[in-house]
């Protein structure tokens, strides 16, 4: 899909320490409720979090990101390294803290969160440009928001300029200009964040081809994968649809299930799947880290993640198995 130079993925985003609770039912305005399990969780944010699964299914993964020098950036690095992520290109500061987020989580395993950003909002276009080089060897360019906006959609540009394919998780949300993605090839909302890009009321189960030729001729992106947590996918690419069913498992926790189907998907183009086969990858891999409790465990390896798949008797894309560690034997998939 790309030249042979292009070797690298890169991801550009964000880390938050995630400070975790549980609780009986999220609070109302006004309502104190007693929270139980509090812990400093293994969970980063989505751009650490990305870099972490990507690496673990053992892709050559960079992040380029922002942290304080303090105990939850050095946390995060670390994190990051003994995945295998290289950290050339992060930025340490020495007079904003790191990022935190206070995540509350239900019975259901679904969460709350509530983010102060810290040394996020000091990732500007200008490290993006330091990176030149890296970026100019990427195959793929792994773009979160949690960083500021506009670093976030000129890294987008700059990696589309230099031959990369660029993917963007706009979460957290906000209503965006027209062509605003111009910079991006793929676009990965949620069901919610599609409809708050657009500007639109949120509805739970909007039209989903009206949503998606909606959004790409608004943004300028050219695809999109709009996930449907439990409800699996919906691949929308040069006017054809395909919805991508969910790997059915129980849930322990959720909030890192959105990053592992990014590094599924990612995973899946840089070795030449189809878009929808690199959804149905990540949907695998979003199956497997939503049984277990907190985010990182929940990043599985290659191997791991195939083992789970023949658990669940679900078949890996045929473009993908020579990249199986171990010679696990998959069958050959059905369907588009």
């Amino acid at each position: 899909m790309q030249a042979e130079t292009k070797t690298e993925v890169v991801i550009v985003g964000s880390h938050v320490q995630g400070m975790f609770m549980r609780v009986p039912h999220f609070p109302v305005a006004d309502e104190t409720v007693l929270a139980f399990d509090f812990k400093e969780a293994l969970d980063g944010g989505k751009g650490s979090h990305q870099a972490i699964a990507c690496a673990r299914l053992g892709l050559p993964t960079h992040f380029i990101g922002s942290v304080g020098r303090d105990r939850f950036g050095t946390t995060g690095a670390s994190w990051m390294m003994d995945s295998g992520v290289n950290l050339a290109h992060m930025k340490w500061n020495d007079h904003i803290s790191t990022g935190c987020g206070f995540v509350m989580v239900d019975p259901n395993g679904i969460p709350a969160i509530t983010t102060a950003m810290g040394a996020n909002m000091e990732l500007k276009p200008g490290d993006i440009d330091r990176a030149r080089a890296l970026i100019g060897r990427a195959r793929l360019a792994v773009i979160t928001f949690e960083i500021p906006i506009e670093t976030a959609l000129y890294a987008g540009r700059e990696a589309k300029k230099a031959g990369a394919v660029t993917i963007l998780t706009p979460g957290p949300a906000v209503p965006i200009s027209r062509h605003a993605f111009d910079g991006i090839e793929l676009l990965v909302p949620n069901v919610g964040e599609a409809q708050v890009l657009l500007g639109r009321t949120q509805t739970e189960s909007p039209d989903l081809r009206e949503l998606a030729e909606e959004l790409l001729a608004y943004s300028g992106a050219a695809q999109v994968i709009i996930t449907l947590g439990e409800r699996g996918s919906y691949v929308f690419s040069e006017g054809k649809e395909i919805r991508i069913p969910a790997v059915k498992v129980e849930a322990k926790d959720t909030p890192g299930a959105g990053d592992a189907f990014t590094a599924g998907v990612t995973f899946g183009l840089f070795h030449g799947a189809t878009l929808a086969d690199a959804a149905r990858f990540g949907s695998l891999t979003a199956a497997h880290a939503v049984t277990f409790k907190e985010s990182l465990p929940g990043f599985g390896t290659l191997a791991e993640v195939c083992r789970f798949a023949q658990t669940k008797g679900v078949e890996l894309p045929e473009v993908l198995k020579a990249h199986v560690s171990g010679g696990e034997s998959m069958s050959i998939p059905n369907g588009a």
